[in-house]
C-alpha cells in the first residue's frame, strides 16, 4: 500500500476538509472559537485574562506589521509579532484571542514593564480541527492585545486571518489567497516539476532524467540527485501536490515525464518546472480513462 507522504496575523480564513454536509461548521463566530479550543501557546508562561473583567488603558498602541494574505495551518507551529508603544512604559505581556468573545492568552514581555518592543507569540492549531471546520471561507479576526504591570488591558488591535485546511483551489476562496501564498509544496530544484489537482483523487507523477531514471513513488530516488519529496495521496492539507526535484542541480539533457491516476480513470492535473529559480514551463492536462496516464511531456535542461 503506498503511504500519503504539507501569523504573522494578517490573512482571511480559509478553511476546507471532508466531513458529513449536516455535521459541517460554517459560523465564523463558531469557527473561532473552535480555533481558540485548539489554541496551543509554544511560548512559556502562557496565561489567560477574561476581558470583562479588566479596564482598559488606552494610551498603548498595538501597531501593524504589515499587510497581506498568509495561509495558517493546523499543526503548524506559526509566530505572530505583536508591537506595541507604551508611553508609560509599563507593557509586561502581549496576547491574542481569534473572534470576539472568550478568553484572552497572553505570555509574558518583561515583568518590569517596556516602553516599546516587538513580541513574540509563538502557537500553533492542533491538528483535527479541520474535521469539525467546512470547506468555505470564514471572515475570522485576531485580536492582539498588550497588558500592563497593573493589570489593566490594551484596547484591542484587529488583524484578519486565515487558515489553511484545504486546496489552494477551493472555489469560495478564490481571490483571497493568492498563488504565492499557496505555494509550491517540496523543495526547489533544477529542475523541479510540481503536480498539482484537486479533490480526493490520487495521482502521481512519474519522471524520467536524461540517464534513463525513472523517479516516482515506486522508486523515490535516482543516483542522478533526483528525489520525490512530496507524495500526497488526494485531499491533502493545504492543497494536493507531488514534487520532482534535483535540489543540488541534475543532469543537462531531455527529462520526460506523465501523471498516472492511481485510483484510475480520468482526472485533469497542473504541472510547473522550474530550473535554475525560474519558473520555465507550465502544463495542463489529464489522466486518460482508457490506461489512467497522461500524455507524455518533455523538458529539455541546458
Amino acid at each position: 500500500m503506498k503511504n500519503a507522504v504539507r501569523m504573522l496575523i494578517f490573512f482571511t480564513l480559509f478553511l476546507g476538509c471532508n466531513k458529513d454536509e449536516n455535521e459541517r461548521i460554517s459560523d465564523p463566530d463558531r469557527v473561532a472559537e473552535l480555533m481558540n479550543a485548539n489554541l496551543e501557546i509554544l511560548t512559556p508562561g502562557v496565561f489567560t485574562i477574561n476581558p470583562d473583567e479588566v479596564t482598559i488603558d488606552n494610551s498603548i498602541q498595538i501597531i501593524n506589521n504589515g499587510s497581506g494574505v498568509v495561509g495558517l495551518e493546523s499543526g503548524s507551529p506559526m509566530d505572530n509579532q505583536i508591537t506595541f508603544n507604551a508611553p508609560n512604559g509599563n507593557v509586561n505581556a502581549v496576547g491574542m484571542r481569534f473572534g470576539t468573545s472568550g478568553p484572552i492568552y497572553f505570555v509574558p514581555v518583561d515583568a518590569n514593564g517596556v516602553t516599546d518592543a516587538t513580541a513574540t507569540f509563538s502557537f500553533l492549531i492542533t491538528e483535527g480541527i479541520c474535521d469539525d471546520l467546512s470547506r468555505i471561507c470564514h471572515d475570522i479576526r485576531c485580536y492582539e492585545f498588550a497588558q500592563t504591570t497593573s493589570g489593566a488591558i490594551s484596547a484591542a488591535n484587529i488583524q484578519d486571518v486565515a487558515m489553511l485546511c484545504g486546496n489552494c483551489d477551493e472555489p469560495s476562496c478564490q481571490g483571497l489567497l493568492d498563488s504565492a501564498e499557496c505555494g509550491l509544496a517540496g523543495l526547489d530544484g533544477s529542475p523541479r516539476f510540481n503536480l498539482t489537482w484537486s479533490g480526493n483523487i490520487d495521482l502521481d507523477l512519474y519522471v524520467t532524467d536524461p540517464n534513463g531514471n525513472t523517479i516516482s513513488y515506486i522508486n523515490p530516488s535516482s543516483s542522478s540527485g533526483g528525489m520525490l519529496d512530496i507524495d500526497c495521496t488526494g485531499g491533502c492539507t493545504g492543497g494536493n501536490s507531488e514534487n520532482i526535484t534535483w535540489p543540488d542541480g541534475g543532469p543537462s539533457g531531455q527529462y520526460t515525464f506523465y501523471v498516472n491516476n492511481f485510483d484510475g480513470g480520468n482526472a485533469p492535473f497542473n504541472i510547473q518546472i522550474r530550473d535554475n529559480g525560474q519558473d520555465v514551463s507550465a502544463f495542463s492536462g489529464s489522466t486518460n480513462m482508457s490506461n489512467d496516464n497522461s500524455q507524455t511531456y518533455t523538458y529539455t535542461k541546458q
